[in-house]
């Protein structure tokens, strides 16, 4: 019999396959022997249920077309989704929010000297993928600002804060001028932001084949590579949700703040364009040679400009009641056996800028092929005690809209209710395996893939994910278990970690490819070039199903504050480091004073020690709780008054990490152990506040986060000394 599909029970070892890997015990966290044994039964029907055929027919159909959100296309994936899971016979609905969204009615480049040129920014049909063939998405970037510029060109590498002190030491100056700058190494919509601040009066933002295009492979049709018309669509939004409520969830009656007092969105005109078409611009440009890091992969000498090439940029978005468009979440749900109002969610967005093959229709196919199967194991009486939801959001491609603007309208529900949130985020566009996760889950997502074979490997997931990532290291630095990345912004895990506190997790199979939010992000890609077959949505919808229902079924849910509190002291002992280096850079200045000399810094020195002891103290609370519940779990089923009780417990001491007062300089983000870097918005900043504070040389406000943390890993600790009196009271009597 397939191994991922092998009975669970507690006890007993299984010996991996990799030999950096130690003995791994195969008891479910969580679980008593009995109920490991009827969890392994619901386990075993979750996973025969899923089969690549049926996550490939949900991919082709939703795939098929180009549905961006607020489009009729996109309510047409409403309601396929919502057919689908009536059929598996769940109970679903959706709900309609009102945002701010506006498309766009003209966008134009030239170039207006030298050979003036009006350049055409649309992607070419191919004859080899029907599905280009049809209709097109406007080449244009979601909260540009409208307006024409026309004006000298200067490059900018990839347009951030470094890129621009760069040019300001070589005694360029971007006001006045239309600045182009490469995608990568952080959001574009940073890159709008400094532009913007810079006086630049128009951006233009290009995949350069160095990252995704020519030079790393064949191009589309012919590899899985960007061809040079190929354009990366994408939101600019610098703030949080539907920018025109800032102050609440986008609900009828809340009040909508006006176009030019919105916070966050871009003034000036930006456009994305093909590399071909950024080719046609930098071949022209003047002035210096940029640095060996600048160069990109085009066939030409990248210089920094200004001029002489001058470039027009004409872009009008929609405007007043026409810029606001409806979207639409899906909700489907099982209720929960035991205790129906703790609620695990699964969810991913609908809505893509494209067909969306990989971003994100294998993440909302693997969402409905997961409903599919815990509906097809309820129906022959297998129910997870916990109340399962099976979320698709809209508008996520604009900001994480359609999630955050839900949750903030349900927040009090959902910080009461919510247990864990698993996000499907683009998860297949290849065979390698990642995962990120709030610390307390990272070893829930290294036990569930060691339950899934990986689809055309020897061995499991884990194994294959071990192989990778010890193949170019010598034997003595190979990890005893992979790394599971942290989790920062981007995606519809947000509103619940970031801002309520909630674990959450996000996995799934990656590979090489140049189609992100273009319209070559087809089904023919994915077939040809991602996951031929299907095999990985399949292994993936296998895992999130595996990992939803640990978390619906566990008697004690299976968190790992132990592991929180080891994550939280190797942040602290690198916070450490930098807070001595900020000291040190002020106290060793020629000028200062002798109270500066003598005092300065001290007392976040000693916070910073604080912070250590409260990790280590957090991890011997953690390792004991972790002791107390295997011993209670031995001996037998809960109680479920008592398991709820204890679950109470669990939870409170994960949401222990969110402070009201948020990070510095953005109240909405409360979670203090893991964010969104706002300077780079596809980095992940540990312990957030602290740094932040820091970062602004304030290391008196430094000191007082640092505290705060202190606090919330005590606050922590005692939730779980609490879990653990309520067990080793229960084997007293």
């Amino acid at each position: 019999m397939n191994r991922s599909l092998v009975l669970l029970v507690a006890g007993g070892a299984m010996l991996c396959a990799h030999p950096a890997v130690a003995q791994h015990s195969d008891r479910l966290t969580g679980f008593s022997p009995p109920a490991a044994a009827a969890h392994g039964e619901l386990e075993r029907v979750l996973l025969e249920a899923i089969h690549p055929d049926s996550i490939g027919r949900w991919s082709r159909t939703l795939a098929s077309r180009p549905h961006v959100a607020g489009t009729p296309e996109q309510i047409a994936t409403r309601d396929s989704v919502l057919a689908w899971h009536r059929a598996a016979g769940l109970e679903a609905w959706y709900d309609s929010m009102l945002h701010y969204m506006p498309h766009p009615v003209r966008v134009s480049v030239e170039r207006t000297h030298p050979a003036p040129q009006a350049f055409d920014l649309s992607e070419p049909p191919l004859e080899e993928d029907p599905v280009t063939q049809g209709p097109m998405v406007p080449v244009f970037n979601a909260f540009s600002g409208s307006g024409v510029a026309e004006a000298e060109v200067v490059y900018a590498g990839y347009g951030l804060p470094a890129d621009y002190s760069t040019l300001d030491s070589a005694g360029i100056a971007v006001a006045g001028k239309v600045v182009i700058a490469r995608y990568g190494r952080s959001f574009r919509g940073i890159k709008s932001r400094e532009a913007e601040a810079r006086g630049a009066v128009a951006l233009l933002l290009y995949s350069d084949p160095a990252s995704d295009g020519f030079v790393r492979g064949e191009v589309y049709p012919a590899g899985p590579m960007r061809p040079e018309r190929g354009v990366q669509r994408g939101s600019l939004l610098n703030t949080t949700g539907d920018p025109s409520t800032p102050d609440g969830p986008s609900i009828p009656g809340t009040r909508r703040v006006s176009e030019q007092d919105m916070v966050g969105v871009t003034r000036i005109p930006v456009v994305p364009i093909g590399y071909g078409v950024a080719a046609e611009l930098i071949r022209y440009l003047g002035g210096p040679t940029v640095p060996e890091s600048w160069q990109g992969g085009l066939e030409l000498t990248y210089r920094f400009g200004p001029g002489p090439v001058r470039a027009a940029v004409d872009v009008s978005m929609e405007r007043g009641e026409a810029a606001y468009h409806p979207a639409f979440n899906t909700i489907a749900v099982l209720e929960g056996a035991v205790w129906p109002d703790e609620w695990v969610i699964i969810g991913g967005h609908r809505d893509a800028w494209s067909p969306g093959a990989i971003d994100n229709v294998s993440g909302t196919s693997s969402v409905v092929e997961v409903a599919r199967a815990f509906a097809s194991a309820a129906a022959l009486g297998h129910r997870p005690r916990r109340t399962v939801l099976f979320a698709t959001w809209d508008a996520e491609e604009w900001g994480v809209v359609g999630s955050i603007e839900w949750v903030e309208a349900r927040e009090e529900q959902l910080r009461g209710s919510v247990v864990a949130y698993v996000n499907q985020d683009a998860p297949v566009s290849g065979s390698s395996f990642r995962a990120a996760s709030s610390p307390e889950l990272k070893n829930l997502a290294r036990d569930v893939s060691r339950r899934v074979d990986d689809p055309l490997r020897d061995g499991s997931v884990f194994d294959a994910w071990m192989d990778r990532v010890t193949e170019n290291l010598p034997e003595e630095e190979w990890p005893t278990v992979p790394p599971v990345g942290d989790l920062g912004g981007g995606s519809d895990h947000k509103g619940f970690y970031q801002h309520l506190g909630i674990p959450a997790i996000g996995f799934g199979f990656g590979g090489s490819g140049g189609v992100y939010h273009s319209m070559y992000d087809t089904p023919r890609w994915m077939e040809t070039f991602g996951d031929p077959g299907h095999l990985y949505h399949a292994a993936t919808a296998r895992i999130a199903a595996a990992v939803v229902a640990r978390l619906a079924d566990a008697e004690v849910l299976p968190f790992d504050h132990a592991a929180l509190a080891r994550i939280v002291g190797k942040r602290a002992t690198l916070l450490a480091a930098e807070v001595d280096a900020a000291i040190h850079a002020v106290t060793a200045t020629e000028h200062a004073s002798v109270e500066v000399e003598e005092g300065y810094g001290a007392g976040a020195r000693t916070a910073m020690a604080s912070l250590r002891r409260a990790a280590d103290r957090l991890e011997e609370r953690g390792r004991q709780f972790a002791a107390a519940r295997d011993a209670a779990l031995e001996a037998g089923p809960l109680d479920a008054h008592l398991a709820r009780q204890v679950n109470r417990e669990l939870r409170s001491a994960s949401l222990a990490f969110t402070s009201e007062a948020g990070l510095p300089g953005d109240r909405w983000s409360r979670q203090l152990l893991f964010a969104a870097d706002p300077d780079n918005g596809y980095a992940t900043l540990p312990l957030p506040a602290a740094h932040l504070a820091l970062r602004s040389g304030d290391v008196v406000r430094t000191e007082a986060r640092i505290r705060e943390l202190s606090e919330r890993l005590e606050a922590c600790g005692q939730r779980l000394e609490a879990a653990r009196s309520l067990l080793e009271l229960e084997g007293r009597n």
